[in-house]
């Protein structure tokens, strides 16, 4: 009996050594570490709990990018799969209406349509034109207040240094001046983005009255791929542009610090918002201005009632 409960006393002993077991948030490298920052005895958490690798995160998000950019390329082809301009130059004369042409897809409705759209597309790249030039001069002028108000609630120092609870904290030099690059890349890609926009509806326009033609159906689904287009190009740009400038401003200035590199990285949707605004208020204001003259046009030098189907400009304005 005495041997036996030296064995079991000598059982229980390693069991008592033995280590705990670890579960799989324990096992993940550095969890749990911390590093001590400013000198004052503070630990920070360094890490972020994700389901996912940082390597699969820096794979994926360009990689659903470049998917939704070829997804809108494809987009657009399917679009131009509808021709316009087959037979312009058959009956080019003629004075038939689109209206008075009836559901007959002959050459000459083509040729007119192909006018109409050409008619259309000059007169928005046009408003594209000014309005994208007094963009620049506001953006030029904006630019300049943000890095001097961001820049300066420092005074413009140049060097690292640690707030009350002893974390690092970015110069505002540096905030302010990659603040400002970010602002400027993104209302740059939010100009690209409404451009394309632009070219893809004024695109469609004409053949999504061509399949009109043919039905319902079509029609839609031209309209609607050309929709697609904008906001596939739109999400796709936008997301790999931010990716990109994220990666290059951590690489070469900001390294560990995220609070500096996400708050310089807000400037990015501040400029695309901006062109957004100038988009929509110029935007509108362009269109009402195509409804009014379509109005006096119509009613003034060729007696249409207003809003008829036989004036251009009310097919452009709607």
């Amino acid at each position: 009996r005495s041997g036996r409960r030296c064995r079991c006393r000598g059982r229980r002993g390693r069991r008592a050594r033995r280590a705990p077991r670890l579960t799989s948030r324990d096992r993940r490298p550095g969890a749990g570490e911390g590093r001590k920052e400013g000198g004052k005895g503070n630990t920070h958490s360094l890490r972020m709990d994700s389901p996912f690798s940082a390597v699969f995160v820096s794979a994926y998000v360009p990689a659903c990018t470049a998917l939704a950019i070829v997804f809108a390329i494809v987009l657009w082809y399917r679009v131009a799969q509808v021709k316009v301009r087959d037979a312009l130059e058959d009956d080019r004369g003629t004075r038939e209406s689109l209206l008075e042409s009836g559901s007959r897809a002959g050459a000459a409705t083509i040729a007119k349509v192909a006018d109409i759209q050409e008619a259309i597309a000059t007169g928005a790249n046009g408003f594209l034109a000014t309005e994208y030039k007094y963009i620049f001069f506001f953006m030029s002028l904006f630019s300049l207040i943000i890095f001097l108000l961001l820049g300066s609630q420092d005074g413009f120092k140049t060097k690292y240094t640690t707030d009350a609870d002893g974390r690092p904290k970015a110069p505002g030099f540096y905030i302010g001046l990659f603040s400002t690059l970010s602002f400027i890349l993104g209302a740059s890609t939010s100009s690209l983005c409404g451009y394309l926009g632009m070219k893809i509806a004024t695109y469609a326009n004409g053949r999504t009255a061509l399949e009109a033609r043919k039905g319902v159906a079509p029609a839609f689904m031209t309209a609607f791929r050309s929709g697609a287009v904008m906001g596939f190009l739109l999400s796709g740009i936008g997301l790999l542009i931010l990716f990109v400038t994220i990666g290059i401003f951590k690489a070469i200035y900001f390294k560990h610090d995220w609070e500096g590199l996400y708050e310089v990285i807000a400037g990015y949707g501040l400029g695309g918002s901006t062109i957004a605004l100038f988009g929509r208020v110029g935007g509108g204001i362009y269109t009402k201005a195509a409804d009014v003259g379509a109005d006096l046009v119509g009613k003034v030098e060729k007696d249409i009632p207003e809003d008829d189907p036989r004036n251009p400009a009310v097919i452009a304005d709607n």
